[in-house]
């Protein structure tokens, strides 16, 4: 309604179906609506402006010199309100708005430019703030609501959270080139057991620290585990000697000089990789940003 003149959109679209038509009885049949509510319609579009917008006869309707300049602004109004309607329900699909995404290490290298660019080709109007946290703060950046999705290993989270798989990488091992096993093709992870390894600690990366821990204790021993390193340390670490790692695949498109990575023997470990997201914000941009990691994962064989 606009208040000041006492109408409505539904005025404006018959003003401008009648100027169309210059007929009262066509703009009716256009519309589907009586004759007699047209012209209630326009008489009431006049009284509220205070000016005539058409000048009528027996024969046909003309726009007066103030219906010329209106009947541009009604068609500005009427297609700004279908523009509206097309982004509310752009919104209401997921379509359109913005997602922000928050993602740990060990999935900057493939799993999430791969999502980002499927989302930015079928829904280029969804506007994709992503950011790397570490899987340790995505509880807290959830629930504050500075993010509405989170890519990271599985891991459990104190708030009510719901979650997806939507991949699982194999594991290697990342050594020093001129380490004792680095000449091996593949190696067993129990012959592992008396080596040190190299990882951030578990209120960083809770998610990776569990699936390491938990694969070397189903292997039959407990790691002795270096957790002083962060970031770029580790992979230092792991080149000077000093231990060796364990790291998902795609991770090897930022492996520093120095390491080797080797595939461990069969059955392969795997590192699994979660969509997370509260469980009472289940947003259209987020289940569209789902819908697309989980059609990815169907295709290219992720799971």
């Amino acid at each position: 309604m606009f208040p000041d003149a006492g109408f409505e959109l539904r005025h404006l679209r018959t003003f401008v179906t009648v100027a169309k038509y210059g007929s009262f009885t066509r703009a009716a049949e256009d519309l589907h609506i009586a004759q007699q509510a047209v012209s209630q319609q326009i008489r009431g579009l006049e009284g509220g402006l205070g000016v005539r917008l058409l000048s009528r006869s027996s024969r046909m309707v003309t726009l007066t010199p103030e219906g010329s300049v209106f009947l541009a602004d009604a068609n500005r109004v009427l297609s700004a309100a279908q523009r509206a309607r097309r982004r509310v329900g752009a919104a209401a699909r997921g379509e359109l708005g913005s997602l922000r995404l928050a993602y740990t290490l060990t999935t900057a290298w493939e799993t999430l430019p791969v999502l980002v660019a499927d989302l930015a080709k079928s829904l280029p109007h969804l506007k994709i703030d992503a950011r790397e946290v570490f899987g340790g703060d995505i509880d807290a950046l959830l629930a504050s609501g500075r993010h509405d999705l989170a890519l990271a290993p599985t891991t459990t989270y104190a708030g009510d959270t719901q979650h997806r798989t939507i991949r699982r990488e194999l594991l290697r091992v990342a050594l020093a080139e001129d380490h004792a096993l680095a000449r091996r093709d593949t190696l067993e992870l129990a012959t592992l057991s008396d080596q040190q390894f190299e990882i951030w600690p578990r209120d960083m990366a809770p998610g990776f620290y569990d699936t390491v821990v938990g694969i070397c204790r189903a292997a039959g021993f407990e790691p002795s585990l270096d957790e002083r390193g962060t970031g770029n340390t580790v992979w230092g670490y792991i080149a000077e000697g000093r231990g060796i790692g364990l790291i998902n695949s795609s991770l090897i498109k930022q492996l520093p000089r120095g390491i080797r990575l080797i595939d461990l023997a069969h059955p392969q470990p795997t590192l699994t990789i979660e969509a997370v997201w509260l469980g009472h914000d289940a947003s259209p941009a987020i289940a569209r940003a789902i819908e697309a990691a989980e059609q990815h994962a169907g295709s290219h064989n992720w799971l």
